[in-house]
């Protein structure tokens, strides 16, 4: 039976305050609009290109340029993803309340918002839908996610975001939480399409100890190793130096998969101390986590800027699904005793049917081709994989049929998004699907 939730129904009283504003609206993106200046005088096209040049010469070597010998491709963006770990909606700054974000807000700030991204309500599924562009029904991961003590993984005939690109050629790397298969190596990382992986490959990762109830869980390119540090800070720092030891001339597809602010909570003295206004203990300590992450996307950001990489980087930020919640599912698994997340209007969070646990926050950033605004098409995290290949450039080959859709369009405002369902949950325990405004 469909329900009709408002927490479905578009925000019309948002685009009604944005006319008023004088904001323009084209499509489904709401832009912020650019100064307007005095209008040039108009010139013909050879001279615009080159106006140091006489006129014939211009002329010249504008048509040698438009001879096919000349042709030359567009160089391919670099692409960053940055996942956070059961993050709350309202768990940032920008759209909370008490959590400062300031690094994340200035990408929201200077990039697209995307108001309706939809995720799955679990950890495993949404790394496994973000790199096939599939439903993780079509292959078995539907139900909950891979735990430390699973011997399955991603089936290893799904070809993977990771393994389009670098035929491409990308170097790829992932920098974080894998939790798409472990038990053996053909479904780690560096198996799947990734020249480098550092962090752990399961969940339920302690933050200082880098070990969950199976023992140390922490690895560099299969290999285990032993470290000293806060989690948080070091998948930052290693992601950082990814970008810096890379050869700019090739593109790169970097992707962060953060463990905060998932439990078990903890955090550093120096975090806290940022969020000693907030008086209930459990919900000081995730607020930290949550600075902490901040400050590693920082870090990501730095280093992409150092290099003179940032441009030319299509950056995209969103939580794998809803903040953690106390509530009882179906199965009794995996529920928190003591809520810390915010999910703000909507129902419930990770790991639930409902829009707290799978419409989450999200954006864009890539200075060079994206104008600030607010994406209000629907989306889905399986949309990544064919949305990336054409902002790229780059054919679709893929023997599999995607159920993600390219976006590309519907985020520059040039058409509506061609999204009109999302399939959230199919298993034993619920069946999820929104169509248009309907759940």
């Amino acid at each position: 039976m469909l329900a009709h939730g408002p927490s479905l129904a578009l925000d019309t009283h948002s685009l009604d305050n944005t006319r008023r504003e004088g904001r323009a609206v084209c499509s489904n993106i709401l832009y912020h609009p650019l100064p307007t200046h005095r209008q040039p005088r108009p010139m013909g096209l050879a001279s615009g290109l080159f106006p140091r040049l006489p006129r014939s010469l211009a002329t010249a070597l504008l048509l040698a340029l438009a001879l096919p010998g000349f042709a030359a491709a567009a160089p391919r963006p670099h692409v960053v993803i940055l996942l956070a770990d059961d993050l709350g909606w309202q768990d940032l700054g920008y759209l909370g309340k008490e959590i400062r974000t300031p690094r994340i807000d200035r990408l929201a700030e200077r990039g697209v918002r995307l108001n309706q991204y939809y995720v799955t309500p679990w950890s495993t599924q949404t790394r496994a839908a973000l790199l096939t562009g599939r439903y993780p029904m079509r292959y078995g991961l539907q139900t909950q996610s891979i735990l430390p003590s699973s011997g399955y993984g991603l089936p290893a005939d799904e070809k993977l975001l990771s393994q389009t690109l670098k035929e491409a050629g990308y170097r790829t790397a992932w920098v974080g939480k894998w939790q798409l298969g472990h038990a053996r190596p053909e479904l780690r990382p560096n198996r799947r399409g990734f020249d480098h992986h550092y962090g752990p490959l399961m969940g339920q990762v302690d933050p200082f100890k880098r070990s969950n109830a199976l023992g140390p869980d922490w690895w560099r390119n299969d290999k285990p190793v032993k470290e000293e540090g806060y989690v948080t800070t070091l998948l930052g720092r290693e992601a950082a130096a990814v970008v810096t030891r890379h050869d700019a001339a090739a593109p790169l597809f970097l992707v962060v998969s953060f463990t905060a602010p998932a439990a078990p909570l903890a955090a550093p003295p120096e975090h806290l101390a940022r969020n000693a206004g907030i008086r209930d203990e459990n919900r000081r300590t995730y607020a930290a986590m949550v600075s902490a992450l901040d400050d590693a996307v920082g870090a990501v950001v730095d280093a992409l800027e150092k290099k003179g990489m940032l441009a030319d980087t299509l950056l995209l930020f969103h939580t794998d699904n809803g903040g953690a919640v106390p509530r009882k599912f179906p199965s009794g698994d995996g529920d928190v005793e003591r809520g810390a997340a915010d999910n703000g209007p909507y129902r419930e969070g990770m790991g639930g049917p409902y829009e707290g646990g799978s419409r989450v926050p999200a954006l864009l950033h890539w200075p060079a081709q994206l104008e600030p605004g607010i994406a209000t098409g629907l989306m889905h995290v399986t949309d990544v994989y064919p949305t990336v290949l054409a902002a790229a450039g780059i054919k679709l080959d893929q023997r599999k049929a995607l159920d993600g859709f390219d976006q590309w369009k519907s985020i520059r405002g040039n058409a509506l998004s061609p999204r009109k369902e999302v399939l959230i949950a199919l298993d034993d325990l619920h069946d999820v699907l929104r169509m248009g405004d309907w759940k």
